[in-house]
């Protein structure tokens, strides 16, 4: 039975209502166990990393021209058959266009650092300083991220000499354009006889696990299991290597480089004995309030879904009873309506008869009055022909329709006696004269005998005619009557057989919609007893409820386990952080940075502090005030977790290019020489890379540093 588990009975023991458990020691370790929270705590024992040496080569392409590629032929981009730069340190990366020359130029680099703190400078930017801390990472990461591509491909081959603990090992591989292929060597023991041993082999992208795997069991690392965003991450070797280098371009963080992590990086090296617990004990909690919140939500989704179905089953009876009261009111008689039907369609049939009739007799009617009109108008023809005739003969001209001579009395007188014209003294027909008729000899005889009958008898055929003509046109005048009488008796009854009709077909247009609202009742009828009972389903059942898909117990369990685990590790913790802050303030302002006074680093890796006398915070300060603070606040860790032995971090520590942030030459000597002071003391590695090389020149020793002098690369 443990101590954590004895701790967690009482704390639940104490708790009030549903929160009350009584839970035996022995059941509380069953599920500590089930939850992977250690029951004991781990003393946690530093191993030591330490670089002992670095060596890597390859190929420069160089410009023909550059000092470096004397003596070397030069051969075109395109034979080379990559893409490179024509300045070696180039770490813009920039690469020729195709057909350039350029040489091939063999490089090779070696240097065997030394405890303590170790320096790369040179006299200029872009000399190759990132490159020597780039391999130096690649080999213990197996990440070669930070090159840049150009550089990356003209590696060839890197081997990097470690001791780790009491053992040496060897990283060695080649490369091809950043794909490492090698093995992982044990050379022997720190002291001992050379006895070479592979540990693990690697090709291309498995060569980060390969290290992983060999650095975490050897330094006696733990996973660090981290809820976030609604799962659980387990953070390993990346995280905690990122934590060894602290770069002017990656200042957040305060601890590490990872801001989720950043509180379990800082517990992990200062090292309090429940610090591994206490982050399991919070991940298993959190997970459980992950499920508890997911099963909640989906409730919530369900019971809004049951909700959503009772307001539209609603919607759905209120319809269906909407569209029933619309209906004719009524009960459909379908003799009655057939009839009417049926009575209808006749009627319809005998008017179409009848309309064919109503033709044939308007057409008569039509002929009858056109034969009127054309007697009439023939009888009228002959009336004025005779009363012309009549009138012309027997006219007695006074002048000469020609020459316009008088006819004098005389010469009409002699007519008789000289037989001639008394106008055109024409010889006169003597028949005609006889009846009184003027019409000359010369006239055909016919012709004279019709004049003479028409002048004579005008008055009397006249009338004849006219009689005659009357009994014609009397006749015409009662056909077309009697036609017109039969057409008008045809429209009548058209007329009304279409109003009996119209009344049939309305009486069973109405029997017609009785019967189809019947229909479409019993459809809606329908309709509506199933959304009714549907209804009736809904609000009868229960809104859904969350089922709490965690024990209980497990929770409260993991939830005690988490408060007293906190409350041990504050215990621990908070004496060392009053320490720890009061050497960051010491620290930060030897490097320059005495305008920051009273450092307090929390149990939350936050940092409160002091600028020129004002409240303020770490991510508020100034990025070179930044760098101070975290180198400060790094090397700070390392020392109180070394000298209390309760740290895990190794005393491996990367700077680069710390002068970046306008630190001068002055505080960057303080720097160094504060830094040599903490790694004598706390037995660290330190290396620093920085274009201001004169302070490592004048405080680091030869071995202990590579320096560029004026135009010279470091490699």
């Amino acid at each position: 039975m443990s101590a954590l588990a004895e701790e967690i009975v009482k704390n639940l023991a104490k708790r009030l209502g549903e929160r009350r458990h009584v839970l035996s020691v022995g059941a509380v370790d069953e599920v500590l166990e089930d939850l992977g929270i250690p029951t004991l705590a781990t003393k946690a024992v530093p191993v030591a990393l330490r670089a002992t040496r670095i060596h890597f080569s390859g190929t420069k392409r160089l410009n023909p021209t550059h000092p470096d590629a004397e003596g070397h032929e030069a051969e075109t981009h395109e034979e080379l058959g990559t893409s490179t730069s024509t300045d070696p340190h180039d770490d813009q990366g920039s690469s020729p266009t195709p057909g350039t020359r350029l040489a091939r130029v063999p490089f090779s680099f070696e240097w065997k650092p030394r405890a303590g703190v170790n320096g790369i400078g040179s006299g200029r930017n872009l000399r190759g300083k990132s490159t020597v801390l780039n391999v130096l990472m690649w080999s213990l990461t197996g990440r070669c991220t930070r090159f840049q591509p150009d550089i990356l491909r003209w590696i060839e081959h890197v081997e990097v000499d470690w001791t780790l603990g009491a053992e040496r090992l060897r990283v060695s591989f080649d490369a091809a354009a950043g794909s490492a292929k090698g093995h992982i060597l044990k050379v022997g023991d720190v002291g001992g006889p050379a006895k070479a041993t592979i540990l693990g082999e690697f090709n291309g992208a498995d060569f980060e696990g390969v290290m992983g795997s060999l650095m975490m069991t050897r330094l006696r690392l733990e996973h660090i299991p981290v809820w976030t965003d609604k799962k659980k991450n387990v953070h390993a070797w990346p995280s905690y290597s990122s934590s060894f280098v602290v770069r002017a371009n990656q200042l957040d963080p305060i601890v590490g480089n990872e801001q989720t992590i950043g509180v379990r990086m800082m517990q992990m090296f200062i090292g309090t004995d429940w610090a591994p617990a206490q982050a399991s004990a919070m991940t298993a909690r959190r997970e459980m309030d992950s499920e508890r919140s997911a099963a909640n939500e989906k409730a919530t989704a369900a019971g809004e879904a049951v909700e959503a179905s009772r307001k539209a089953a609603q919607t759905a009876v209120d319809a269906a009873k909407a569209k029933i009261a619309v209906l004719p009111s009524g009960t459909p008689d379908v003799t009655e309506t057939l009839r009417f039907a049926t009575h209808a369609s006749d009627l319809s049939r005998r008017i179409h008869t009848l309309e064919g009739r109503l033709i044939a007799q308007s057409s008569l009617a039509e002929t009858a009055r056109q034969q009127l009109k054309a007697m009439k108008a023939r009888a009228h023809t002959d009336i004025e022909n005779a009363l012309a005739t009549k009138f012309f003969h027997r006219m007695r001209p006074t002048v000469c329709p020609r020459c316009t001579a008088e006819v004098t009395a005389e010469r009409q007188a002699a007519e008789p006696d000289r037989h001639e014209c008394s106008v055109c003294a024409s010889d006169l027909n003597l028949d005609a004269l006889n009846s009184d008729v003027i019409v000359a000899a010369s006239v055909p005889a016919n012709v004279a005998s019709a004049l003479v009958a028409g002048t004579s008898g005008a008055d009397g055929d006249a009338t004849e005619s006219a009689d005659g003509s009357s009994d014609e046109l009397a006749a015409a005048e009662a056909a077309l009557a009697a036609a017109q009488a039969g057409t008008a008796a045809l429209a009548a009854e058209i007329e009304k057989l279409a109003r009996q009709r119209d009344e049939a077909a309305a009486k069973a247009g109405v029997g017609g919609d009785l019967l189809g609202a019947a229909s479409a009742r019993r459809v809606l009828e329908l309709e509506l007893a199933r959304a009714e009972g549907g209804l009736m389903a809904l609000a009868q059942s229960s809104d859904p409820k969350s089922v709490d898909p965690v024990d209980p117990a497990r929770a409260a369990i993991a939830d005690a386990a988490e408060q007293v685990l906190k409350k041990w590790v504050k215990s621990e913790q908070d004496p060392l952080l009053s320490k720890i802050s009061a050497d960051i303030e010491r620290l930060a302002g030897s490097f320059g940075a005495g305008n920051l006074s009273n450092i307090r680093l929390d149990g939350a890796a936050n940092m409160a502090l002091h600028k020129n006398g004002e409240p303020t915070t770490y991510s508020s300060i100034t990025e070179g005030e930044k760098l101070r603070v975290k180198i400060a606040t790094a090397i700070a860790l390392i020392k109180h977790g070394y000298a209390e032995g309760i740290g895990r971090h190794p005393g491996f520590l990367v700077l680069d290019s710390p002068a970046a942030e306008e630190m001068p030459e002055s505080d960057l000597a303080t720097m160094v020489e504060a830094l040599r002071s903490v790694a004598e003391e706390a037995d660290m590695q330190i290396f620093v890379a920085t274009r201001n090389a004169a302070p490592l020149a004048e405080l680091l020793p030869q071995a202990s540093r590579v320096v560029a002098e004026g135009d010279d690369y470091v490699w």
